[in-house]
């Protein structure tokens, strides 16, 4: 449907074009100048008139031509299929079954068969081709992550139902019964799996540090259930110069046991340990009798030195965010009391808090420091003496407004920071968390300092830094601006539920502090250990001779297996600067990596080792849970059906009426007086006018 808009009431619009037709008509009947024309030629001419002043009066009026459109669209039909290991170890033919039915559903307008959308979710949740057969391969199952998915990709179009496949053993994720009443539709059932209870012995979880140190004792707990079995087992526990054992007693209710063994780490590197428990009379799965631990065995630790003039809320979180990794050794000290001496003890890098320039003794802990080569990271008391500054040789500066003003700014992510790449979120992190107190005033940075973050005030990004980190022949720095990051820990917790991305800003400093910048101009990072659910992805920075980053730099990487073969790969460039790989999802087993690359006409290669974990979850030999699964369906307004109750539930969704198309209408508007072809109507009618009187010999 299409109508015009005008501004105006009808009859001002009326009234003015009566008053324009009308003097169109009297400049041709009345004016003596056009007497001498023939009455055919006037009228002819009057309406030309007429036509051109009508159009111009309108568009004064700023008409708007609205135009009203109908789309129909079929509801869909969202089915979601579990391709972890339990189905196809449970029901190896499920996804034939489930292909033959999708077929036969009733594909007619109006029908559950007219748009139908599946998908297969484990690890991750991805789209299913039709023709494509299935693969129950996934190692984890997360019903939350595909709902998540379904609930942002189809917010706001019309869902008929939503049909879920699975057997009801999940384990990664939020509990789908807290998340079922957010799908704007029926959510069904299809109960797949055995929920008999069997006779089994099995390796429930295996609890341990991923990294040890050389020369310790590191715990090893094993956790074991027993359903059908009464009585004593061994769990054992091998590996590199290590053979244990250790007996276990089960009540024959099925209550978990638990082992505990001390271990010597005797080795460097990765290394695994097999942790088995006899298979007993009857059992069918002896899958879950035994796992695998990977300890990466350390050399030796980093030792971190947290230092200030008295205790501050800043070391205290600073120094839980480093504590959570064995890599490092913390220390807290008060700043008389470092031991700076020749025989004293060894630092490899050093955070002072509340740092005044002015104070002789924080003056004289941050000079022996250097002198000493220890990397120093800054976090500056915002009340303290700037104009002390100079005289580090930090290559920086304050000019303080007045002393004792302060100001809030929050933090903004420098998106081209060279040296290290922070982890996803970040960025959103920052503007939840609180402000720092820094000075009032205007600092003047050196080219020395490389900011990490930028100060963002009152909602607007600066170009003023906040925090840096600097590299130079002397060595490696860090300057905070200000106090108060021990509340980006707590607040940061409440908003995300982890202290992840503090911890993870935090480690990297001290991992920037820490590492030789003598090998720093071609960098990767990897990881060490990883799940085989995870996806393997690397890290790469290129600096050219001047520690400048290299931009266009071509690195291969080739990783080899356990087997011999090797498998290549390409860098690309990162949004976030630097260079990234991500290899994808790897099977259990150690695997080896060598990059290399050109900078500058010099060779580079770096090379590691990692190990991939195999995920035991879905071979643990749990039941399927189907009363969860009922109770999921229920909240959400569907129903739970079997393999065999597909016919069942064709009815019931095809009985529901929620599959009959809907009709949206859409209005549109368009301004008239944009539209060009009234400039060439009012062009053509001008002229016409003006072509008749000139051929009527008059003006």
């Amino acid at each position: 449907m299409r109508d015009v808009l005008l501004d105006a009431p009808l009859f001002q619009v009326a009234l003015a074009l009566t008053l324009v037709v009308a003097a169109a008509a009297l400049l041709y009947r009345i004016d003596k100048g056009n007497r001498h024309l023939p009455g055919a030629l006037r009228a002819a001419l009057g309406v030309v008139r007429s036509l051109t002043l009508v159009t111009l009066v309108l568009l004064l009026f700023r008409p708007v031509l609205r135009i009203e459109e109908s789309n129909t669209e079929q509801p869909a039909l969202i089915v979601l299929q579990d391709v972890s290991q339990s189905i196809g170890a449970d029901n190896p033919e499920w996804g034939s079954a489930l292909d033959n039915w999708l077929g036969a559903l009733p594909s007619e307008p109006g029908q559950p068969g007219a748009s139908v959308h599946v998908y297969g979710f484990g690890a991750d949740v991805s789209p299913h081709a039709t023709e494509t057969p299935w693969s129950f391969e996934d190692p984890t199952t997360d019903l939350s992550a595909a709902l998540d998915a379904i609930q942002g990709q189809w917010a706001g179009a019309p869902l008929g139902a939503v049909v879920v496949a699975t057997d009801g053993r999940f384990n990664r994720g939020k509990d789908p019964e807290s998340m079922s009443s957010r799908i704007p539709a029926p959510l069904h059932m299809i109960a797949l799996g055995d929920t008999s209870l069997k006779q089994d012995i099995r390796i429930l979880r295996v609890l341990h540090n991923d990294v040890a140190g050389l020369g310790n004792r590191f715990p090893l707990e094993v956790e074991i259930s027993a359903q059908g079995f009464e009585g004593t087992s061994e769990v054992r526990l091998t590996g590199p110069q290590t053979n244990l054992s250790q007996q276990v007693k089960f009540d024959g209710t099925g209550a978990p046991v638990t082992a505990q063994f001390l271990v010597d780490a005797e080795r460097p590197g990765l290394q695994r340990y097999r942790i088995s428990v006899p298979a007993i009379d009857g059992e069918d799965n002896t899958d879950n009798n035994k796992r695998t631990a990977v300890i990466d065995v350390i050399e030796s630790r980093k030792r971190i030195l947290l230092a200030g003039p008295a205790p501050h809320p800043d070391q205290g979180a600073w120094a839980n965010a480093l504590s959570g990794n064995i890599n490092y050794e913390v220390v807290h000290k008060t700043l008389d009391d470092l031991g700076l001496t020749q025989d004293g003890p060894r630092w490899d890098a050093a955070f002072l808090f509340s740092f005044d320039a002015g104070d002789a003794q924080a003056n004289g802990a941050y000079s022996a420091l250097r002198e000493a080569g220890i990397p120093v990271g800054l976090i500056m008391d915002p009340l303290g003496d700037f104009d002390a500054i100079s005289g580090l040789g930090l290559g920086f500066g304050f000019n303080v407004t007045r002393q004792g003003l302060t100001t809030d700014p929050r933090g903004s992510l420098n998106p081209a920071f060279p040296h290290f790449r922070l982890g996803d979120g970040v960025e959103a992190w920052l503007a939840e968390v609180p402000p720092l107190m820094t000075p009032f005033g205007e600092p003047n940075w050196g080219p020395a300092h490389t900011p990490l973050l930028f100060q963002r005030i009152g909602g607007i990004n600066t170009d003023q830094p906040l925090l840096t980190v600097t590299q130079t022949a002397e060595g490696r720095g860090m300057f905070l601006l200000g106090e108060g990051s021990w509340r980006w820990r707590q607040v940061g917790y409440l908003r995300t539920g982890s202290h992840d991305l503090f911890d993870d800003l935090v480690g990297k400093l001290a991992q920037f502090l820490t590492s030789d910048p003598g090998v720093d101009r071609f960098r990767v990072e990897a990881p060490r250990i990883l799940n085989e659910d995870q996806r393997l992805q690397f890290q790469a920075r290129a600096y050219d001779a001047t520690l400048a980053p290299f931009l266009g730099a071509d690195i291969a990487l080739q990783l080899t297996d356990s087997a011999g073969k090797a498998f290549d790969y390409r860098f690309s460039t990162a949004v976030s600067g630097g260079y990234a790989l991500d290899a994808g999802r790897w099977p259990e087993g150690t695997y080896s990596w060598r990059a290399t690359t050109d900078i500058g006409g010099t060779n580079f290669e770096r090379s590691g080792i990692f190990e991939v974990r195999a995920m035991e979850l879905e071979r643990n030999g749990r039941p399927a849970d189907h009363s969860t699964l009922r109770r999921v369906s229920m909240g959400a307004g569907g129903t739970t059906v079997g393999p065999l109750g597909l016919d069942a539930l064709t009815e019931t969704l095809t009985a529901s009426g929620r599959f009959t198309p809907q009709q949206d209408w859409t209005e549109r508007l368009q301004d008239v007086i944009k539209w060009k072809a009234l400039v060439w109507l009012l062009i053509g009618l001008l002229s016409m006018e003006w072509i008749l009187r000139r051929w009527a010999g008059t003006y």
